[in-house]
């Protein structure tokens, strides 16, 4: 690892933010038929079953991640409204598609939670919902609960490989192959899911035999966007752990059963990361991307207590695009590729 870490990382970052690697386009589904469809039901992370006798065709996405696997799977023209993406957060085809369609509760604000409220969200008058985070049908925070969504005659999805609680760890990219089958067989698509599963698991297949049983750094996952400063564990049930864990790497907090636990900063430093993940969400340029990664390596750089961690002192920050990292999308198995030629550049020879 060493000094290429950064390097090698930096590398391969460009070629996520530029969509390199992931879906090559967008294929229309103009022309889908539901006859055959029969009935098909599924069940979601809240244990919801939704039941359908044909494939929906208003879709709302109330969470950015569900939606980059609908747009790579040739679904858009079946979607009515959507949380604002971040710019920068989709590769750039799939992001003209998401930008392009109408927004449930505005324009995208960084640092705005919001989850869609449920006037906004009944007025794209959907047949299907879909969301991945607690709040997106949260009551108390405005917006509509699945329990309500059925007494409307509506169905919805709460996905797997967002935030869903598991009874063991995370440490394989199985949520998300999951999501992907059943989106599959909701929209009758099949065939196109289960060859974006197969592309997936050949990336980690690849990963995993170049670095074969070489040591495991230990790893250290922080969003200075998120944490500004502030401490918090990267639990096993974090879908980054899998990614960690597939690189080849060995999350410091492997043993914190959840999505996120607390920690202090003296926790981190008794645990001496061997590198450190630095999430960055989306960005319009490569600029702004890296002045993120910058500040926050100036704050691991410049605070006394934490100088003498492995990863500080020899400099090995690893920047990922978190939409790639921390919650399931298409492009989870590009980041185990990203974070494995970092913490293993000798198994990746030029």
């Amino acid at each position: 690892m060493r000094r290429r870490v950064a390097a090698v990382a930096a590398v391969a970052v460009v070629g996520v933010l530029a969509g390199c690697g992931g879906p090559s386009g967008v294929s229309a589904s103009d022309g889908r038929s539901d006859a055959g469809y029969g009935t098909r039901t599924v069940t979601d992370c809240s244990g919801t079953e939704s039941t359908f006798t044909s494939a929906p065709t208003r879709v709302a996405t109330v969470t950015t991640s569900v939606l980059e696997f609908l747009l790579a799977l040739g679904l858009a023209d079946r979607v009515v409204g959507v949380q604002a993406v971040a710019p920068g957060a989709f590769p750039a085809e799939l992001q003209r598609i998401a930008d392009a369609l109408p927004k449930l509760g505005g324009e995208y604000v960084p640092g705005n939670f919001v989850p869609v409220q449920r006037e906004q969200l009944l007025s794209a008058d959907p047949d299907f919902v879909i969301g991945g985070w607690p709040s997106n049908f949260d009551t108390t925070k405005g917006a509509l609960s699945q329990a309500e969504l059925t007494e409307r005659g509506l169905k919805s999805y709460y996905a797997y490989s967002v935030t869903c609680e598991r009874d063991a760890p995370v440490t394989d990219l199985s949520a998300v192959y999951q999501d992907i089958e059943n989106y599959g067989t909701v929209f009758d698509i099949e065939d196109d899911a289960e060859e974006m599963v197969s592309g997936m698991k050949d990336t980690v297949a690849r990963v995993r035999d170049a670095v074969g049983d070489a040591p495991r750094p230990k790893v250290f996952s922080y969003s200075w966007e998120d944490g500004r400063g502030e401490a918090y564990a990267m639990g096993n049930q974090h879908l980054g752990n899998a990614v960690v864990t597939l690189a080849g790497g060995e999350n410091i907090f492997a043993d914190t059963d959840a999505v996120f636990g607390d920690a202090g900063w003296e926790e981190v430093v008794s645990r001496d990361p061997e590198a450190i993940v630095i999430e960055v969400f989306g960005k319009p340029t490569r600029a702004e991307f890296d002045q993120v990664v910058a500040e926050a390596e100036r704050f691991f750089v410049g605070d006394p207590a934490l100088r003498n961690v492995t990863a500080v002192k020899e400099r090995r920050f690893v920047p990922v695009l978190a939409e790639t990292y921390y919650v399931g999308g298409t492009r989870n198995a590009e980041a185990v590729d990203v974070l494995a030629r970092a913490l293993h550049p000798d198994a990746f020879p030029e």
